[in-house]
Parts: structure tokens; C-alpha cells; sequence
């Protein structure tokens, strides 16, 4: 996750190069937020697919259905526990 809203160098502890402030910065997250992790996960898919220019919809895949579906996962947990334990290990 540090790879998406820091830099490479600095989610491995490395001294950054960054000639802008990054997006955490930016957008001042210090934690990640249930919200994040769909997010991240729509950036490896996109990262992955053979596209070259962003769109909602990549054939039969739908990145706002995808996005939500991660978020209900996460949010409407029947066990709080588990969205607890989730969290803390984006976290670590």
C-alpha cells in the first residue's frame, strides 16, 4: 500500500528522491482506512490489465462494482473483529 500513496523507496524504509509531496502527504493519511484497500486493489488490477487508458468498465469487469464490493466486504463485516484485525494489519 506504501508503494501507491508514498513512493517505492520509502515503503521499503529507503531515503526517498521524491522531487513532489507524495499523496499520503498530500491528503494528510496517516493510517489505512477500509476505503484504502479497494482503492489499492483497483490499482493492481488496472496495473495488470492489458489497458492503456483508465475506464470504469474493462469488458466484463467493473471497477465501481469491484470497489464496492471490497468496501461492503469490509464495512458490513458480521464480525467486527475480523474488519478490526484487517485493519491493524494494513497498519503494522
Amino acid at each position: 500500500m506504501c508503494h501507491i500513496f508514498t513512493s517505492s523507496s520509502s515503503a521499503y524504509g529507503g531515503e526517498t528522491r521524491a522531487t513532489r509531496t507524495c499523496n499520503a502527504a498530500l491528503h494528510d493519511m496517516t493510517t489505512v482506512e477500509a476505503a484504502h484497500i479497494p482503492y489499492g486493489c483497483l490499482q493492481v488490477r488496472f496495473g495488470i490489465s492489458a489497458k492503456n487508458a483508465w475506464s470504469e468498465v474493462d469488458g466484463d469487469f467493473n471497477y465501481r462494482d469491484f470497489y464496492n464490493n471490497i468496501i461492503d466486504l469490509i464495512e458490513d463485516s458480521p464480525d467486527p473483529e475480523w474488519k478490526d484485525e484487517l485493519l491493524r494489519a494494513w497498519n503494522l
